[in-house]
């Protein structure tokens, strides 16, 4: 079995766990916002951008040294304030996610594979369109 195998799930189990997080967190974070402003839910990320950042902190984990590499990906909550001028204003006070190379083999689950020996900083992603308010 390839290691992808063993990642995949069916259409029916990503739709149970969308219900549960829909039943539970969703709820509660819903019940503390505006009615007619619930939180986004899901994310979308065009298949060729993702490309190109798997490739960019790929080739920089490579020249760090780094041998299991991996993305984390972290939820975050845009402030209702400007956050950065790429951002579409819909978005504000919205959570979203965002992705972040990692050292898999890191004993830190919290540190990123930054690593500032090289002086070389491995960006994070963000900016895809949220669902609501997209």
């Amino acid at each position: 079995m390839s290691s992808l195998q063993k990642h995949l799930i069916t259409k029916r189990e990503g739709e149970s766990l969308a219900n549960e997080y829909e039943k539970s967190n969703y709820a509660t974070i819903n019940a503390k916002r505006p009615n007619a402003k619930p939180d986004s839910k899901t994310y979308t990320y065009d298949l060729e951008v993702l490309q190109e950042y798997i490739n960019l902190i790929r080739d920089g984990m490579e020249k760090k040294g780094i041998k299991n590499k991996g993305i984390r990906v972290t939820l975050g909550k845009y402030p209702e304030a400007c956050f950065d001028p790429r951002l579409n204003p819909l978005y504000n006070g919205y959570q979203t996610v965002f992705f972040s190379p990692h050292d898999m083999d890191s004993s830190d689950n919290n540190k990123n594979a930054q690593g500032d020996d090289d002086g070389e900083e491995l960006p994070d992603m963000n900016f895809g369109q949220l669902c609501p308010p997209y």
